[in-house]
């Protein structure tokens, strides 16, 4: 990773598992937490990479504490004061009276501004409708996950607060912006932690992405890399997932927005700014030999 000279790095989400060996789930306590964080700060790679590349987070289910867990999850407050102290976060810092850890910082001069929105897609996220199907009929209809979409108003992924801050955010002048979820937008169908859960929320997600222009969605969550895009082509989306374990039964599920892919070897995500008249951006899954999985570009204004 080092070697692509990166400018940040993003860390999406699950950068622990807090609240499960890959085998069995448990509820997590404040040390156990802290633990965890401390396992990843005690490795020489992490000790190395961290003074050489600056480094904007968010979280998703597993270093979140809880499996399924929402707003629900009765340790969320640890969990944050756990997660912010990893990674340093200025005590003066809004995230720690927010409701929830998101965050939004724009890098370089006006022409060359790239606007990075990390979402917070757990912290108020309304609980899951659950699909009563069998596992085996569900892969059998190309379903990974066990959850079906629920469309009722009162749920939310996001929560009040959150989506007013973020509308004010894509108003914000930007020649680029990153909007980060921890968690799937554009693909819909494989029944997973994915925004496709609420329907209305993702439509609304995505109209507020493709006002705003310039738009391009980074998620993770998976355990394969894929890039997808909207049936009118506006928005498009690069999932890069994971720098430690792969999935292929997640992978050979369904994706009808899929553009490449998908890519089912350990990898992490480049994404490579071009700046001239459009803005062209290159993203790239790139394998744990330095070679390209997948590589898409997508120009901005067009």
């Amino acid at each position: 990773m080092l070697a692509q000279n990166p400018d940040l790095w993003l860390f999406l989400g699950d950068n622990i598992y807090a609240d499960t060996d890959g085998t069995t789930a448990w509820e997590i306590s404040e040390s156990q937490l802290t633990g965890e964080w401390n396992r990843l700060a005690d490795k020489p790679e992490w000790q190395h990479f961290c003074p050489r590349a600056p480094i904007m987070a968010t979280w998703d289910n597993h270093d979140y504490g809880s499996h399924a867990g929402g707003r629900e999850f009765p340790h969320k407050e640890i969990s944050r004061k756990a997660f912010l102290t990893f990674f340093k976060e200025s005590k003066d810092s809004p995230r720690w009276t927010r409701d929830g850890i998101y965050d939004a910082k724009i890098f370089g001069p006006e022409g060359k501004r790239v606007q990075v929105i990390l979402l917070d897609t757990k912290f108020n996220r309304s609980t899951f409708k659950k699909d009563p199907a069998p596992k085996d009929k569900r892969l059998t209809a190309g379903k990974v996950g066990g959850y079906l979409p629920d469309d009722r108003p009162v749920n939310t992924h996001l929560g009040a607060e959150q989506w007013k801050w973020l509308e004010a955010e894509l108003t914000k002048p930007a020649e680029l912006r990153l909007l980060c979820s921890s968690t799937q937008v554009i693909p819909n169908e494989k029944g997973m932690d994915e925004w496709g859960n609420f329907p209305h929320e993702r439509r609304r997600l995505l109209d507020l992405a493709e006002d705003a222009g310039n738009v391009v969605i980074l998620s993770g969550n998976v355990h394969f890399a894929e890039i997808s895009q909207t049936e009118d082509g506006d928005l498009v989306e690069f999932t890069s997932s994971g720098m430690t374990h792969v999935n292929e039964t997640y992978a050979n599920t369904r994706n009808s927005y899929r553009l490449a892919g998908p890519y089912a070897e350990l990898n992490f995500g480049l994404v490579e700014i071009e700046w001239g008249e459009s803005v062209i951006v290159t993203l790239k899954a790139i394998g744990i030999d330095g070679t390209v999985g997948i590589e898409e570009q997508a120009t901005m204004g067009e």
